[in-house]
């Protein structure tokens, strides 16, 4: 899927101008970067990596630095990496709501030097080794749930130190923050999300529920700009994906709203659809005009 989507995207240079291939969430459990799962890639990611690089195109890869499943492999042998609470028990990273959380990721202690040394080796053979140019680190905010924390100054400090080592050690390779406290990121990532996912995969072709989503999602999106705007001067603006395929629900006054919002960001622009699905007319209608001034 990766590679046909990549192989679009080369045959579309010309109208679609997109220089990065990005690999999304799935690819691995997290906390186990480095052992990818062999069901949905049987190839190596460096492989894959070199596949994309070949078109003349540029491979990215999504991460959670800082969260860990409770059933990785990390989390069984080296429970001492994960932070807890002062009854010991284990901390969750994936807390949106107080009362609710759908799932549960431990957090990465990386004031401890071994869990450090780790994530830094993760990274190492990422870039090093798979060739990929682009990082995209989400959930960024997880060292914040540190209940021993009493104010946000240390892990701020902690996320500035993170991302000030990966702009030294990998200067090439283009970051994307998501799920960012603002401040310990500034002049340490090249592009910044802004705003929620635009789209909640789960629920593609449930048209009726999508559409009253999607205006929420549109509204803080629109909203988020607003606010954020003057942070371009410290990096790019990410809005999410952009996408017009028929099975998300979007209707063609919200396409068009989506890439009016996308354009004025002036920052990032990223698909999100099943490329090499949509028509000749969708692509023409929607995904040509949004690189076009």
């Amino acid at each position: 899927i990766i590679l046909s989507h990549a192989k679009w995207i080369a045959n579309h240079k010309k109208e679609v101008p997109l220089d990065y291939v990005l690999i999304d969430d799935g690819w691995a459990h997290w906390g186990d970067w480095l052992s990818p799962e062999r069901k949905k890639f049987p190839q190596e990611l460096k492989f894959i990596s070199g596949k994309i690089k070949n078109l003349g195109l540029k491979p990215g890869l999504w991460i959670a630095p800082f969260l860990v499943h409770p059933k990785s492999v990390l989390a069984k042998e080296h429970p001492e990496y994960l932070i807890k609470d002062k009854k010991g028990n284990l901390v969750n990273g994936l807390i949106f709501h107080r009362f609710f959380s759908s799932r549960k990721r431990w957090i990465l202690d990386i004031r401890k030097q071994e869990a450090r040394t780790y994530i830094e080796r993760v990274l190492r053979v990422i870039i090093k080794e798979w060739g990929f140019e682009l990082l995209k680190l989400d959930y960024l905010y997880a060292q914040h749930f540190n209940p021993i924390f009493e104010n946000q100054e240390t892990p701020d400090r902690l996320l500035s130190d993170f991302l000030e080592k990966i702009k030294n050690d990998y200067p090439e390779i283009f970051t994307i923050a998501s799920g960012c406290p603002l401040k310990p990121a500034i002049s340490k990532v090249d592009a910044m999300r802004i705003s929620d996912d635009i789209i909640l995969p789960f629920m593609k072709n449930i048209f009726i529920i999508n559409r009253f989503v999607h205006l929420c999602r549109l509204r803080q999106l629109e909203n988020n700009l607003q606010k954020r705007y003057q942070t371009r001067l410290f990096w790019n603006l990410d809005p999410d994906i952009f996408v017009c395929g028929k099975p998300f629900g979007f209707n063609k006054m919200q396409i068009k709203r989506l890439s009016d919002l996308i354009k004025s960001a002036g920052g990032l622009k990223f698909l999100g659809d099943n490329l090499p699905s949509l028509s000749k007319e969708r692509v023409k209608l929607f995904i040509v005009p949004l690189f076009k001034d």
